[in-house]
């Protein structure tokens, strides 16, 4: 069956997880728009998959509706197959799959980290790259996906309890024995500092950030009201190209951008 072939070049397949310890650091805007940045920068099959289960926005931001079709639709009957996994999947205009989390907070129940594990496993078979938008906090369903990912993009801001923050969530990554290079520091809202700078920040973390994302609060509001993600609407804004250089980080090309 085709799905058994898809099982054998999975190797190179990668979950992305998108954790912030702290809400409100743009997390969700930066998974959904690097979402599209990979499936536009590799050219390969892209899955979102909303984790923070009780009150995702993934579907606001793609103008998507979790009532129609979400998570919950998979796991009603028990641990879901393969063939229910998919069905429950989005296209999005875009040309990326979307998994939505629930409509409503109490159906999150229902998803158990057991049954998001073999959610996130099957879709890594199917897919070449899964990025996965956490909740804030760690859970076992959060712990789970990590666990899972290759890589974890970790989103900072410039503020002294995101960062305090951060370096706590390092130490847990320590405990976990996760590889030091699975793990990826973005700062979102770099150019906003209120007297910290990122050798500050770094100082305090003790390890390099390795990736920078502009603050442009208009246009990531905008993007939001419309649904419309900016990495779509506005690809050469700075914030587009910042998001674009951390797709291809992770990619693994170098993520200098030429001038046009």
């Amino acid at each position: 069956p085709p799905a058994q072939a898809a099982v054998g070049d999975a190797a190179d397949h990668q979950v992305i997880a998108v954790f912030s310890p702290k809400g409100g650091a743009g997390r969700t805007t930066i998974a959904t728009n690097l979402a599209l940045a990979l499936m536009r920068e590799s050219g390969q099959r892209v899955v979102l998959v909303d984790a923070n289960l009780q009150f995702g926005d993934v579907g606001v931001l793609l103008n998507l509706n979790p009532k129609n079709r979400s998570v919950i639709d998979a796991v009603e009957g028990g641990e879901p197959d393969a063939d229910i996994i998919e069905s429950v999947l989005i296209e999005h205009s875009t040309g990326i799959r979307v998994l939505l989390a629930p409509p409503a907070p109490e159906s999150a129940d229902l998803v158990t980290a057991a049954y998001l594990r073999k959610i996130v496993d099957h879709l890594r078979t199917t897919h070449d790259w899964v990025v996965v938008d956490l909740p804030s906090g760690l859970n076992d369903h959060s712990l789970t996906i990590l666990d899972a990912a290759d890589q974890i993009v970790v989103i900072a801001a410039l503020e002294i309890t995101t960062i305090k923050n951060v370096r706590l969530f390092l130490e847990v990554a320590d405990q976990l024995e996760y590889e030091r290079s699975k793990v990826r520091l973005v700062l979102n809202r770099s150019d906003t500092a209120q007297g910290i700078r990122v050798g500050d920040v770094e100082a305090s973390i003790r390890r390099p950030i390795d990736g920078t994302i502009v603050s442009d609060g208009r246009l990531a509001v905008l993007a939001v009201n419309r649904g419309v993600p900016f990495v779509v609407s506005h690809p050469e804004s700075p914030l587009s190209r910042d998001v674009t250089a951390l797709a291809r980080t992770l990619i693994g090309e170098p993520s200098t951008t030429t001038p046009d």
